[in-house]
């Protein structure tokens, strides 16, 4: 007699299912909202939606971090973040010197 598995089919005709993992939501928001930042900071005027996105994101990254999943994501989304954070700095500081000479 043969073996069978549960299903009474014969047991090299298992079907194996693989689950997909699990993403890490706040990781992937991370990420978009750091590369968004960092593309409206240079926008006069609409960069100022880069003062939202960019501590938005690199809260969302810095929490991804702690899950088990996408920790990359959670890296490359806070390294973004925090960019388009120094970015948003460097217009004040850039708008402060003009003032300042002027």
């Amino acid at each position: 007699m043969s073996e069978q598995n549960l299903h009474g089919q014969p047991a090299s005709t298992v079907n194996v299912y693989a689950v997909p993992a699990a993403g890490n939501g706040l990781a992937t928001a991370s990420l978009v909202l750091g590369i968004l930042a960092m593309v409206t900071v240079w926008i006069p005027l609409f960069g100022m939606i880069a003062w939202i996105l960019a501590p938005l994101g690199l809260v969302f990254g810095l929490v991804a971090l702690g899950k088990p999943n996408g920790r990359g994501v959670a890296i490359a989304g806070s390294v973004c973040s925090a960019l388009g954070l120094i970015g948003c700095f460097a217009w004040v500081a850039l708008i402060g010197l003009s003032a300042t000479v002027a």
